[in-house]
């Protein structure tokens, strides 16, 4: 029951969750599920759906999960997106925010605050989820499924720390004993247990969902797949026909591509593509291509580390109406985005708004902006380090619009400030690019054009005639640019850190300042444990630092060394 009621159970969250208690495995203070006066089950078990797009007990802030962290930044879909994305080819992050720097041209340690947030944020959901198996236990059929669903969400979380970190903390046991810290696994360790829950729970969840807010059996195949998929990243060992076969599990499942465009009256075309970001996404028909979607709204749902903060962020005031006022002028894209779509010439040249960006890009996925009449302001594609708004173009891929609305002057948005736009933040794509690469590995790239020819073809792209690993490579940034993944593609790819990705040289921007690609030492494929929980938790040095299996015990136990 997660729809609009979200409100009503979200408060009573509040009434259960103390505000005081440290837990000992954060060097901050969250909120503690611990310290609760009674179990509300209907109450937590939202409140561990909402972690996925908010950052507190209110919206948009004011009592943030994570003390000591700017709670807008905390926000698991805004912290991975940065993180993900920043680094990378793909985009531009105009404001000097604390960490920010770091992540943009690859110099994080283990104090800066982003790195804090993602790894804090996985803990304390992951936290939540333990609380409520603890004591939902019942064997009636709403506790079982409920059950498996927040095993999931647990799952998921886990994950992001496997894929993020190279050592995570680990615990599925509720404990009172503040003296009973997380172990801390390796990524084959964590691997390992990943993919024996994810496995029980494509039998123990239900086999549809029983509301578009929530997870069934798909949703666990399609993190097996992306398991699978990074396998070699996680334990050095590829997993490329297992990953085949759950990506295959996924595509026969009850989801299915959305491909129908609309025209309002206005002659505006909202591609199919487009309606997966758009302000009625729960409704347009994108629903039905979202393994999973994150609840937002503009009156119930408010945060500033959902998705407000991807459409606010790329915005300029003077831009074709996007649904809400917000406009921070802050997220662009890189000049190596736009060549994915564009030839370099012709992209100097190309003056369009979003909506018409795509029939010159001849592709649906291009959705960026060079040209606003009448703004004095024109982008430009730079490279460098330049710290300008207009220095590549807009990169406006979600929107608070409405696709049923009938021009895009009639708003029909539930908040003025505030959009209504869910996020997809699994989706069916990924299981047909997922097969592409999978069989492009095992036998040959040539097998790979079909799925990704499926694709293209829902984008209204040319059909390619061949593809090869660099092509491969590109199409996942095509389709998936701006949703919080492509360090994750570049990594499995040899194009992001170590010797290998020098092989891949081409310019992006903020490597050191250098205008042509920068080698950068291999622990920067991982994130560090935060120096505070290294210091914290004695099982880190225990079971890392003390480690003569690791080649990085004298390194901080990640490569990243800390002050003791």
């Amino acid at each position: 029951m997660i729809m609009k009621n979200i409100v009503k159970y979200i408060s009573l969250a509040c009434a259960v969750f103390a505000f005081t208690a440290c837990v000992q495995d954060l060097n901050t203070r969250p909120i503690d599920p611990l310290s609760t006066t009674g179990f509300n089950q209907d109450a937590i078990f939202t409140k561990i759906y909402s972690t996925l797009g908010t950052t507190g007990q209110t919206g948009p802030a004011g009592a943030g999960d994570i003390d000591d962290i700017d709670e807008g930044w905390s926000g698991l879909f805004r912290v991975s997106f940065v993180l993900n994305e920043f680094p990378t080819d793909c985009g531009w992050w105009i404001w000097a925010d604390p960490g920010v720097d770091q992540a943009r041209i690859m110099t994080w340690d283990g104090d800066n605050p982003l790195v804090k947030c993602l790894y804090f944020r996985c803990m304390i959901d992951a936290k939540y989820c333990n609380h409520f198996l603890a004591y939902a236990d019942s064997t009636s059929k709403k506790d079982m499924e409920e059950r498996a669903e927040v095993r999931f969400i647990r799952a998921l979380n886990y994950w992001y720390l496997l894929d993020n970190f190279k050592y995570a903390p680990f615990m599925v046991k509720e404990s009172t004993d503040p003296t009973n810290y997380p172990i801390f696994m390796s990524r084959p360790e964590l691997y390992k247990w990943l993919e024996k829950e994810l496995l029980e729970l494509t039998t123990l969840l239900p086999a549809n969902r029983l509301s578009k807010y929530r997870v069934d059996q798909t949703a666990a195949w399609m993190l097996l797949a992306r398991l699978y998929l990074n396998a070699e990243v996680y334990t050095g060992t590829p997993q490329w026909q297992k990953a085949k076969n759950a990506a295959d599990k996924v595509i026969a499942g009850p989801y299915k591509l959305h491909t129908t465009a609309k025209v309002n009256k206005d002659g505006i075309k909202y591609t199919a593509y487009q309606q997966l970001f758009m302000g009625d996404n729960d409704v347009n028909g994108a629903q039905d291509e979202a393994i999973l979607l994150v609840y937002q709204d503009g009156q119930y749902c408010r945060s500033y580390g959902g998705v407000q903060y991807v459409i606010a962020a790329t915005r300029d005031g003077g831009m074709i109406p996007w649904g809400v006022a917000e406009n921070w002028k802050c997220l662009r894209s890189s000049p190596e985005l736009i060549y994915k779509f564009l030839n370099p010439m012709v992209a100097e040249t190309t003056e369009a708004d979003e909506y018409h960006m795509m029939d010159i890009a001849k592709d649906d996925r291009a959705i960026f902006v060079s040209y606003i009449p009448g703004n004095a302001n024109k982008w430009k594609l730079e490279g460098g380090m330049a710290a300008d708004f207009y220095a590549s173009w807009g990169c406006p891929k979600y929107t608070a619009v409405y696709s049923t609305a009938d021009s895009l002057t009639h708003m029909l948005n539930s908040d003025a400030n505030w959009p209504d736009t869910d996020i997809p933040l699994i989706r069916l794509a990924e299981a047909y690019l997922t097969r592409a690469e999978a069989l492009g590995r095992l036998n040959g790239w040539s097998n790979a054009l079909a799925d990704v020819n499926t694709i293209r073809a829902r984008a209204n792209a040319a059909p390619l005639t061949s593809i090869d690993e660099a092509g491969m490579c590109d199409e996942w940034c095509r389709e998936f640019w701006g949703e919080g993944r492509r360090r994750i593609d570049l990594i499995r790819f040899n194009r992001f850190a170590g010797e290998k990705a020098d092989e891949n040289m081409y310019h992006w921007e903020g490597r050191g300042g250098n205008a042509i690609f920068k080698h950068v030492d291999e622990k920067y494929n991982w994130f560090p444990v935060p120096s505070d929980d290294k210091k914290t938790n004695p099982n880190f040095r225990k079971q890392v630092m003390e480690n003569p299996e690791n080649p990085f015990a004298a390194q901080g136990g990640d490569g990243y060394t800390f002050a003791e």
